[in-house]
């Protein structure tokens, strides 16, 4: 009897100490997270081209933290933007379903990211679980209810079109080394030669509002 009080005391001893390393890891990865956080948000005053470099070297570092290019990208988004659902991640990221879904469970499982709240269902939408807007614990109630904003918005079938004219724009700005602006009329052309099944200027109007958002001076 006394044999097994033993190992129980023994068991108990490991598992406080397994308790205490564990929420040790957890405050250091809280803070490796905020550095992260600051270090991207100093790239607010920065052009989209030193941005972009900045942000590939913090990509760079993470992945080999993470050992995972996906799990990495979502975390540099969270770390950029506070909070996020899964659709946003798939569209900002251009992830696959699958993969979006994974690197959620693995920054989860890290306590990178908590359940903020849960999104309620458009009109006509299908059945399934209602959305959640995952955040890092030190976001802001501004950073989830963009999130929850952004959401809404990437469901639109308009804006989804204007993102794919804004990022065709964006891929030839890098591709070409132009200057970081562009005119409204050439946002306007560029939806006309996409062939798009909207009225130009609703398109056009978000597009330079997404290039906005990303560093391009749009001149009108």
């Amino acid at each position: 009897m006394s044999n097994t009080v033993a190992l129980d005391k023994s068991i108990n001893k490991n598992k406080n100490r397994s308790v205490k390393r564990s929420n040790v890891i957890d405050a250091n990865f809280a803070k490796y997270v905020e550095v992260f956080r600051k270090l991207l948000l100093l790239n607010e005053k920065n052009d989209l081209a030193t941005t972009l470099k900045n942000i590939q070297e913090l990509m760079s570092f993470s992945e080999k933290i993470f050992s995972s290019s996906a799990v990495s990208e979502a975390f540099l988004y969270f770390c950029l933007h506070g909070a996020a659902t899964a659709w946003v991640l798939q569209c900002e990221l251009n992830m696959p379903e699958a993969t979006v879904y994974r690197a959620l469970k693995r920054l989860r499982a890290m306590k990178v990211v908590v359940p903020a709240l849960k999104v309620s269902k458009v009109k006509r939408s299908k059945g399934g679980p209602r959305p959640t807007v995952w955040a890092i614990e030190t976001s802001s109630p501004d950073e989830i209810a963009k999130a929850l904003k952004l959401h809404y918005k990437m469901l639109s079938p308009k804006y989804r079109v204007a993102e794919e004219v804004a990022q065709t724009i964006l891929d030839e700005f890098q591709d070409s080394g132009k200057p970081l602006e562009i005119q409204y009329r050439d946002i306007m052309g560029k939806a006309k030669e996409l062939k798009i099944p909207f009225k130009g200027p609703d398109i056009a109007d978000l597009a330079a509002q997404y290039l906005h958002e990303r560093g391009i001076k749009v001149w009108r």
